[in-house]
């Protein structure tokens, strides 16, 4: 039998939940038991008033009692929570002022799944005996680029609303004995400033002072990784988790360290620690599906977003995410309603724009697209990738010379964009500027050797150039990336044909034919190589046969 928990709010609501619901599916508020954000583990509703509730809870960290007021997410709107909450930051910047013992003090706010928060504690002086009072956790964002140049800006994250937190020390003042610096509040402003260097100084002393800090340790571990010093980053995390190892917030920022470190087993391993303390903890649902879309992972990526959407909705990020984890999977139209449910929550981000350019440009609609990618470069003017989508939109439109414009905007922003390069390389040989297409693909090669397409077009252009020696070297590296590449085998042979090598051109050719039998164009080459070698039965058994293949592929298009 399902044991159930009744609502809190037993005079409003009453909704009978099933055990370890976190929230009543009601009404919205907590239900006893539950950990708001892995710290606050509510006991009893006290009050009730004008849509907000008041509880008493318990602080896990500090092991004391507090009271949390929280506003009731079924009355309460979007805008309603964002002044909560802004006035909420303010409460907690006034009250760091406040060290009269016994006086009560906003010391932390936020937002769990679908209810905002504030927490009031009595302020106790810290003495000499006693540690500090465990401090509120503010939460720094770790950005992450999914995708590469070539393809979207997927994960320009802004940090307005990044998926993966990195647990460091809140806003709030942390009381120290009489005439004994304030370390970690000291670090807390400096992190928020972004002096990552002074922060880091400021949270060595305060665990000097006191080595069983969290708060201190996890702040210098966000300061580290903000500093490229991951090993050093992923220790300092390693210590906070050894003194508050039921953190899942802790876990999750772990997990973000060990991404950057490139142990993405043990990524994941730490998103699983972070859900066996809170299975609703929707950040580390949203890490996980990170770390499962780079992994190549999509279809499990695409579960892990979907649960930390059920859990908080408003998360701009993992519908961007899932936009670009459908995108991936040419699943456009689902991810075309996946970043307009972004759009939803904040339309003032480049990387929102660019991406549903590019999602309408692979719908064969760039006439849409162009104008989402005008926005993002007002958004984001010195974004490369932003003009570099804007540049494809122009391509296919071709309007070369635009396109060529937005090109050169994208390289003078970052020259070693391989993609752009390619692209600008193609728009000048339709220019027929192509000396100039030669040198862009030359550069694109230069950043990507692996660029396939590039060794190939520069091999096309080459033999239309008579240059066939060169084309047969371009020919060839496109082949040792992709002994299956058709085009490059057919090309091959009519260079080879050009320099009179027969016998190799009709081995190319025979490749070309075998890997694809229905492709026409090949059999047409065979035919005239065959029969410069004589063999003119051979030959006009060829010539028949791609005359029927071109008879067939003219039948299916009609």
């Amino acid at each position: 039998m399902t044991v159930m928990g009744l609502c809190l709010d037993l005079g409003s609501c009453g909704f009978a939940n099933r055990d370890k619901a976190r929230f009543c599916a009601q009404c919205g508020i907590p239900t006893r038991g539950a950990l708001l954000q892995g710290r606050y583990e509510i006991q009893q509703l006290t009050s009730k008033d004008r849509g907000t509730v008041t509880l008493q809870a318990i602080d896990r960290y500090a092991g004391q009692p507090v009271i949390v007021r929280a506003l009731v997410p079924r009355e309460s709107s979007a805008k309603t929570r964002e002044d909560f909450l802004q006035d909420a930051e303010l409460a907690v910047a006034l009250s760091s002022r406040i060290q009269e013992a016994g006086s009560v003090r906003v010391v932390d706010y936020g937002q769990d799944g679908p209810l905002a928060f504030l927490v009031k504690s009595e302020y106790e002086p810290v003495t000499d005996e006693q540690g500090p009072t465990a401090s509120a956790q503010s939460l720094a964002q770790v950005q992450r680029d999914i995708w590469k140049a070539t393809q979207t800006p997927f994960f320009g994250l802004d940090d307005e609303d990044a998926t993966v937190r990195m647990a460091v020390p809140g806003k709030h003042k942390t009381t120290q004995p009489q005439g004994q610096r304030d370390w970690l509040m000291e670090g807390n402003q400096a992190y928020e400033q972004g002096s990552y260097e002074e922060a880091l100084g400021a949270y060595e002393a305060a665990t000097a002072y006191n080595s069983s800090m969290v708060e201190a340790w996890s702040g210098k571990g966000a300061s580290l990784l903000h500093l490229g010093r991951s090993e050093e980053a992923l220790s300092a995390y390693d210590q906070a988790i050894a003194l508050c190892a039921d953190n899942p917030e802790l876990w999750t920022s772990r997990g973000s360290v060990l991404h950057e470190l490139g142990r993405y087993d043990e990524e994941m391993a730490c998103y699983d620690q972070a859900l066996k303390l809170n299975a609703d903890y929707v950040y580390a649902w949203s890490g996980r599906g990170m770390a499962l879309a780079e992994q190549n992972r999509p279809e499990e990526a695409l579960l892990a977003f979907d649960r930390a959407l059920l859990l908080d909705p408003r998360q701009c990020n993992v519908w961007q995410a899932m936009s670009d984890t459908l995108y991936s999977l040419q699943r456009y139209d689902e991810a075309l309603l996946a970043i307009d449910r972004a759009f939803e929550i904040d339309d003032k981000r480049a990387s929102l724009w660019d991406t549903k350019g590019n999602i309408l440009r692979r719908m064969k609609q760039p006439e849409q697209a162009l104008p989402l990618h005008e926005q993002a470069t007002q958004l984001d003017a010195y974004n490369a990738t932003v003009w570099f989508d804007q540049g494809n939109d122009l391509r296919d439109l071709m309007r070369f010379p635009e396109a060529l414009a937005s090109y050169d905007r994208a390289l003078s922003l970052d020259p070693t964009l391989a993609g752009a390069w390619y692209n600008r390389g193609n728009v000048l040989a339709a220019l027929h500027r192509y000396e100039e297409a030669l040198a862009s693909y030359d550069e694109a090669l230069k950043y990507d050797e692996g660029l396939t397409s590039a060794w190939y077009n520069k091999g096309s252009l080459l033999h239309e150039l008579k240059r066939h020696e060169e084309a047969l070297v371009a020919f060839d590296r496109a082949l040792a990336a992709d002994a299956h590449y058709i085009a490059a085998w057919n090309n091959k042979g009519l260079s080879l044909f050009a320099l009179g090598s027969l016998d190799e051109a009709l081995a190319a050719l025979d490749q070309a034919t075998s890997f694809a039998p229905e492709e026409p164009d090949a059999w047409y080459n065979k035919a005239v190589v065959l029969e410069k070698l004589g063999r003119q039965q051979e030959a006009l058994t060829c010539q028949q046969w791609a005359q029927s293949l071109d008879q067939r592929k003219g039948h299916i298009e009609v």
